[in-house]
């Protein structure tokens, strides 16, 4: 039998959706999951039994679309509602923590797991993301382009890849950029170029090639990075390509992360009218405890470079759902629309704000979701339930069996004998500064492989896999993990789990 669902009236707040052309007080009333109207006639047709919830002082709006998080793998959550729906973003992106070598476990993962819609930007490596310490520049590490691969997987999957991301780094050259956006034109996706660099890599024209590439509805992020090849040239006035790229079309999008917002360049890009389409976190372990936090957190910032209220919601609702395909579902309150909403309030006062290079502006107003709906079900908002660092620091159970081992079945513990059998041959270091890609990719086909011998569902097998090394969820890469295990740790705990030998370290 199906539950009803609960019907609300919600009173008095002041509407903000661009998709509409609407910024005013109103009413809004939703029923089975979904927008029943707006305005005093949809309150005359609402359920009898609706609740009614009172929103006077407060803000409400579509809701919030975060095109650029990490919730999969080296930089993401044990619990990536955390930075979702807990922080009023109803739906967001992987902005490449999978690649196509991945996607399954991605999927088996995370696909329709979280309250949050999540949905992938997977990078072109089939590893996706190594990590902040991993030096890009190797060509050999973005390794293969398997089309066929990938024609696959967006079939079996259809609507969960919005983006492809590819990086224009200072040593790669403009060859994987071309190869990326032809790709991403075989998939029916846009490109994600990502400019900026935190390894503060020399600057080399690729940075720039992007923006000639980049075509009407390829998206450009980190555009206010202030790190080698930034938008700005020496008199700090925008580079033309940049500007071409704006009138063709291009996306341009914040971005924020850890390492890729700066003050005095962002200052200077709106004094010459470069704003942004899309406002986006890139949210990640790094910078979960500052500067970015959440989205919220970042979206003050860009009322005090000049933008309204009404830009700012409209970068965060129906442009991203527009510039990824998703108006029919994301970033609107049209009637027959999802109920996905988001509560907030503009709180006045003096803060202070810093970018990702420790310079700091005092702010005088800044964004607060206080409720938020989702699919017409209501959530309360947690700001720091993120900031646990349970949720954030992923850490190796060195000295004890995780308490997630014992809830194994006995089909997962056989399992695991197979892994630490089929893994006997080989031998692996974990080296941070140096992190053996190859290996690690040897190390996830070890796995793979053992999973479907085994005959085990792929995410039963990765839920063992944690369960046996990590006391929090989180969902990294297999062979990276095995990667970061050492050997002899490894081959102990997995022969203990098993049950050959009494559970030890």
């Amino acid at each position: 039998m199906t539950t009803k669902q609960a019907a609300f009236v919600l009173k008095n707040g002041h509407l903000v959706d661009p998709s509409q052309s609407i910024d005013r007080v109103t009413d809004i009333v939703v029923a089975d999951g979904k927008i029943l109207g707006l305005g005093p006639e949809a309150v005359a047709n609402a359920p009898a039994d609706a609740e009614t919830i009172d929103l006077s002082g407060h803000y409400v709006s579509p809701g919030w679309f975060d095109i650029h998080i990490h919730a999969y793998g080296t930089l993401g959550f044990a619990n990536p509602d955390s930075i979702g729906i807990k922080h009023g973003v109803t739906s967001y992106v992987d902005a490449g923590g999978p690649g196509i070598g991945v996607m399954d476990e991605f999927a088996a993962l995370l696909e329709g797991q979280t309250i949050t819609d999540l949905y992938a930007g997977p990078y072109i490596r089939p590893m996706g993301i190594i990590g902040a310490q991993f030096i890009e520049g190797d060509i050999r590490s973005l390794m293969n382009f398997p089309v066929t691969q990938w024609v696959d997987f967006m079939a079996e999957h259809p609507g969960l890849v919005r983006y492809l991301k590819v990086a224009a780094l200072g040593t790669y050259g403009t060859g994987p950029l071309k190869m990326a956006k032809g790709l991403a034109e075989i998939i029916g996706v846009p490109l994600y170029g990502h400019i900026g660099e935190y390894q503060h890599q020399p600057a080399d024209p690729c940075v720039y090639e992007i923006f000639n590439i980049s075509q009407a509805g390829d998206i450009i992020t980190h555009v206010y990075h202030a790190n080698d090849g930034p938008v700005l040239d020496d008199d700090g006035k925008v580079f033309p390509v940049v500007r071409d790229a704006m009138r063709r079309g291009v996306i341009f999008d914040v971005g924020f992360g850890a390492f890729n917002f700066g003050w005095d360049l962002a200052e200077k890009c709106f004094q010459q009218d470069l704003r942004p389409h899309i406002i986006s976190s890139d949210l990640q372990q790094f910078n979960v405890l500052g500067p970015v936090k959440s989205l919220a957190n970042i979206l003050g910032i860009f009322l005090h470079l000049g933008m309204s209220v009404y830009e700012v919601i409209e970068t965060i609702t129906n442009v991203p759902a527009k510039v990824l395909g998703l108006e029919e579902t994301v970033g609107s309150l049209a009637p027959g629309m999802p109920a996905d909403i988001t509560v907030f309030d503009i709180e006045d006062g003096d803060f202070e704000s810093p970018d990702t290079y420790a310079v700091t502006r005092q702010i005088e107003r800044r964004f607060l979701p206080v409720l938020a709906f989702k699919n017409g079900e209501r959530h309360e908002i947690d700001m720091d339930l993120c900031q646990d660092d349970r949720n954030w620091m992923m850490q190796i159970a060195e000295d004890h069996v995780p308490e997630a081992a014992e809830a194994l079945t006995g089909h997962q513990r056989e399992f695991l004998g197979m892994l630490r059998t089929a893994l006997e041959p080989y031998e692996w270091k974990f080296v941070l500064e140096d992190i053996d890609l190859a290996m690690a990719t040897t190390l996830q086909g070890v796995f793979t492989e053992t999973t479907k011998r085994a005959g085990l569902p792929l995410r039963d097998g990765l839920m063992a896999l944690y369960g046996t090394f990590l006391d929090s969820p989180f969902t990294l890469q297999s062979g990276l993990l095995l990667l970061q295990v050492n050997r002899d740790l490894a081959m102990a705990r997995l022969d203990a789990v098993a049950g050959d030998r009494q559970a030890a370290a």
